[in-house]
Order: structure tokens, then sequence, then C-alpha cells
């Protein structure tokens, strides 16, 4: 039992690295729950194992004070069940945020300290394994080619299903890497330098151009670190330098996807315009935001006419993609102080590690490392947290931060045996096992929901309602406690009812109503159930459902085209009319307000506009 339990902290480190290329075959959305699955199988591992480093005390305060400060936040949004669950498809509620604190306090124990250092070889093996099987899959997909499916125009990330997160995975892969001296055994070092180049070609393939300067900074502060070692004069070092910046900047321009999106500007104009109407929602909600997974239904409120125009409403927007207005709008002002804070005192925790030791390598291992994670953190300025890449950093920042503690002192109160201290020492670590064997309770099943869901919505595409139905329900029933499972369930069968099939508007208002009455403010959810309303014969609901939607959201496209439909079929023509050609001066490239327009025109013996709105169409559609 004993040497059983010596390997747990090797388990640890090796189920985090295969959290990164983790993901389910045949899931409606492959690459969050199993990955969570598969890193709280780590941090049980690493619950179980011997005592080790521990964090600082202060650091343990400020990062209860975040905890509770997020809980508050949680309580206090418009839809505190569906914010404590998280959102579809991060799902970022309370177990994958409590995920993050306990990888962040295991990396501490496993990665931390003195005992942490013997454990990096490990730590260096499996990510480069990893790594090494990201950039397989990278590279092939590079090529046009789809190893894992997925469709063929949205852009592949790998096994982290986004492009960023790929990236910035390999960036994290490529410095821990490179902060590893080589190791005792030839064959070891060998997979550690394949590894750090599989990070560096995951990182460039994935054409992101956050992760590229996280790269960059990484390759700079890497290249100086080996020449500083090998006590370089300053002008080598800094020639060193910029010929390491100089050789990023040569595999980019060599790899023409890479090349294409540095020199693209697409997402940077929508980029700016996200942040410009994030700060209005924060303004409005600075005490404690809307609450974390509250951004998606918040946010069609502050949208304007430009966001219409040159972003659209296909894709809402579930996050600022900015870590800082991230915290603002998921716990407000109080939340990014905290956090702030939790930053102030782990660095201060760090230098004074990094003050008292001595060693070279040590040290070397320590600054690039927090060079890494200041690179990521960089890069979220432009992006979004995830468990993908979030759950890895946590687990490195915990490393560098985890300190040496001291033996702990025995409990003596009054007539307790002293053997009662040891139990007593041991109700926490039994208190988090109980918790993490929850969390599995509740990850597994979600984990599993996956497989009906996708099966679901493939059989309302393929006009099978009754057994998309069946599907749905077992979904369901694996997470009775997400919302967005009915959402998307809802979203599922929308589609087939605008093509008249008048079973899938029955499912669409069954699956749309409960996914309303947990989310209220979800425009997606409404949207959802008015169509179903309309095609399934209710057309005052869904006019009625679309008059409070487009008061609350009045930018959105979607809702103008189909209040138009439910105008006509109430008889209003003028106001049918006049609602699409509203939507279509909204969002000009969109094809859609025409061709309603041409059905209208048509059945109202309009021959000529008819015509003119379905040149129009096919133009816009050719486009």
């Amino acid at each position: 039992m004993e040497r059983a339990i010596s390997r747990l902290p090797g388990v640890c480190i090796i189920l985090m690295a295969a959290s990164l290329v983790a993901f389910q075959p045949g899931g409606l959305f492959r690459f969050v729950w199993i990955k969570l699955v598969v890193v709280i199988l780590a941090v049980l591992a690493g619950l179980l194992s011997p005592a080790g480093a521990r964090l600082p005390v202060a650091v343990k305060a400020a990062t209860a004070a975040c905890v509770l400060w997020i809980a508050v936040a949680m309580l206090l949004s418009g839809t505190p069940l569906a914010s404590i669950a998280g959102r579809w498809p991060r799902y970022e509620g309370l177990l994958t945020l409590a995920v993050y604190v306990a990888v962040f306090a295991v990396g501490a124990k496993v990665l931390g300290g003195t005992g942490g250092s013997r454990r990096r070889a490990l730590l260096s093996l499996s990510l480069a394994v990893a790594g090494s099987a990201l950039f397989v899959i990278a590279a092939l997909e590079g090529a046009g080619l789809r190893p894992l499916g997925g469709a063929e125009n949205v852009r592949p990330g790998a096994t982290l299903g986004n492009a960023t997160d790929q990236g910035l995975v390999g960036v994290v892969i490529a410095g821990a890497l490179a902060a590893q001296g080589d190791l005792d055994k030839a064959w070891q070092v060998w997979v550690r330098r394949a590894g750090l180049l599989a990070g560096v070609g995951v990182a460039v393939l994935s054409g992101s151009r956050a992760a590229l300067a996280a790269l960059l900074i990484v390759a700079v502060f890497s290249a100086i670190a080996w020449m500083r070692a090998r006590s370089w004069s300053p002008v080598k070092i800094a020639a060193g330098a910029a010929a390491a910046a100089a050789g990023i900047a040569l595999v980019v321009v060599l790899v023409p996807s890479a090349r294409d999106r540095l020199l693209s500007a697409g997402t940077v104009d929508g980029r700016w315009l996200l942040w410009d109407r994030s700060l209005g929602l924060i303004a409005d909600h600075t005490v404690s935001g809307v609450g974390p997974s509250g951004f998606v239904d918040a946010f069609p409120a502050y949208l304007n006419g430009e966001w219409a125009r040159t972003v659209g409403d296909s894709f809402p927007a579930d996050s600022p993609h900015s870590w800082p207005l991230q915290l603002l709008a998921a716990g407000g002002v109080p939340l990014l102080v905290l956090v702030v804070l939790l930053l102030a005192v782990s660095l201060a925790a760090l230098v004074r590690r990094l003050r008292e030791t001595k060693q070279g390598a040590e040290r070397r291992y320590l600054a690039l490392v927090l060079v890494t994670v200041v690179a990521y953190a960089l890069a979220l300025f432009t992006h979004f947290t995830s468990i993908g890449t979030t759950g890895l950093v946590a687990f490195l920042c915990g490393g560098l931060v985890g300190c040496d503690g001291g033996k702990p002192a025995p409990i003596r109160t009054g007539f307790i045996p002293v053997f009662g201290g040891a139990k007593m020492r041991a109700v926490p670590r039994l208190a988090g096992v109980l918790l993490v064997l929850g969390a599995m309770a509740i990850a597994v099943p979600a984990a599993v929901a996956e497989w009906p869901m996708e099966a679901g919505a493939r059989a309302a595409a393929a006009g099978d309602s009754a057994g998309a139905q069946r599907a749905f329900v077992q979904a369901r029933q694996l997470r009775p406690w997400d919302s967005d499972t009915a959402l998307l369930a809802a979203q599922a069968f929308a589609g087939p009812a605008t093509a008249g099939d008048r079973d899938a508007a029955g499912y669409a208002v069954e699956w749309g109503r409960l996914a309303w009455e947990r989310t209220p403010g979800s425009q997606e959810a409404g949207t959802a159930l008015a169509i179903g309303y309309l095609y399934s014969g209710d057309v005052p609901a869904a006019k009625d459902l679309l008059d409070a939607l487009v008061a609350d959201a009045p930018y959105s496209t979607t809702l103008y085209v189909q209040r138009g439909v439910a105008q006509f079929g109430l008889g209003h023509s003028a106001d049918a009319i006049a609602d699409l050609e509203h939507a279509a001066a909204l969002d000009p490239s969109l094809d859609t307000p025409w061709r309603v327009l041409a059905n209208i025109h048509q059945r109202l013996g309009n021959v000529q506009e008819a015509l003119a709105a379905s040149q129009r169409a096919d133009a816009l559609a050719g486009n």
C-alpha cells in the first residue's frame, strides 16, 4: 500500500498531461467533460499522495477570498442555478472553478518545494509525449485533413477544440520543457527535445496570434536563460535573443496557415467591438457582475448596429475574450481586485522562493516557468479560460508557489488521546476525497450525456424527430441540472421546424419552455421557443415572445426575421415587410431576410418585388 501511495504523485502528473489529449469521440462537444473527468482523477491522485509542499498561508487566504466572492456573485446573478451549474460549452460553473482551485493546490503539493524537483523528469516526459501527439494531429489538420472529425469550414483545434487553446497549450508545453535541463538518460533527453519542438509546432500550426506572441516571449527568454547559463557575453546574448525571435518569425512565415492568419485582420475589429460592448455591460454591474456564465444572456442587450453589421448574431458570445473583463463581468470590481491580490501574494511567494534557492538549474526552471505563465496570461488578454489550458497552467502555478511545510504539531486537547490528533488531521483529506468523488458523480454522467446529445442532434437534422426526442430525454436524465441540454435540444428541433416539420416544432416548444424557465434572460432559449410556437401554429404566442425579445435585444437580425414571419402569419403584411427590411438593414450581408421577403411578396402577388428580393438574396448567398 505504501508503495502504491508513493506512486500517486506520478499518476497525478501523467493524468494532467493526458488531459491535454483527452477527447470524446462521438460526443456533441468532445473537449470539455472528458477533460474534466481526467483532471478530477488527477486531483484525487494528488490529494491521496504523501504529504508534500503546500500553498503559503497568504496564498490560501487570497484564494479563499476569491472563492467566497465568486459564490456570492453566483447567488446574486439573475439565474443563480445556471450560474452555479455553468453554461455550454465550457461549463465554468461551481464544479469547473472548484477544479481549477483544487488543481492549483495539488500542483503545489506535487510539484512544489524540494520534493517537486524530483518529479520534473516525469513532468517533462509526460508533456513531451502529449505535445508530440498534439503535433501529429495538428499537422494533419494543417494539411486539410480532419482526423478527429468536425466541420470542414471550422478552424480545427486538435484535441483542445479551439485553435487558440491549441496554440496556448503548445506554448505552455514548450516553455515547461525549455525550463527543464537535460535529463539523466540519453533517450529522455531526446524525448524532451522532440516534445519541445512539437510544442513549438503545435503553437505555430494553430495560427493564433495570441499564441504566436506568447511563443515569441517564451522563445526569447528561454534563449537568454540558456545563454546566460553558459556565461555568454551580453553582446552574444542580445544577438542570440534576436536570432531566436527571427527563428520563430521565419517558421511562422514558412507555414502558410500561420502566415495567412497572422497577416489577416479577421476577428480583430470584432474583438475591439466585443470589448467596447462588454465595458457597457460591466459599467451597469460593477459590484457583483452578472455572475459566472451569465455573460451570454446579459450581453445581447448591449449590442449595437455596428455589431449587427460586422459580427452578427449567428454565434452568441459567451465571454468578453479578455481575462480582466471576464472577471469584471463574472464578479464585478471586487473579484478583479481579489484576483490581482492573489497574483501579488503568489508572486511574492515565488520571489521569496527564488531568493532561497541556491541551485542555478532550480532557479532557471522557476524563472522560465514563470515567464511561460506570464506569456499565457498576456495571451488571455484576447482569449478566455477553459479546462484544456487553465487546468495545466494552474497545476504549474501551484508548483511555482508551493513551499515546504514543517511537520504538523500533535494535537493535545484535554482528554483526547494522541491518536485522535492524527485522526483529526485526516479529516480535511477525507472531506477532500468525498468532494472529489461527488465531482466525479456529476462529471462522469455529464460526459456520457454528450453521446445521446450528438445522436439527438443528428437525428433531428435527419428528420427523425421521435428518435431525437428519445436521445435528448436520455441526455436530460444524465444531466438534469443543465439548462443548456434543453436549450440545445430546442435549437436542434427549431431547424427542422422552420422547414415545416410539425413534430419538430412541438418538441421545440417542449424543450424551449424548459430552457426558458431555467434561463429566462436567454435570447437563444427565447428564440428557439418562439420558433417552436410559430411553426406549431401558435402564432400569437410567438409574436408576443418575439416582441419581448426584441425589446431586450433590439439589434438582433434573427429576432426581426422571425417576428416578420409571425407578423405575416397574423395578417400584418406591412409590419412583416418592415421587420424584414429592418433585419436586412442591420446586417446587409445576410441573405435570409431577402429570401423571406421574396416569399412574402410572392404570396401577396407583388411579382416585381418578389423577383428583386430573390435576386438580392441569391447575390448575397453567392458572395
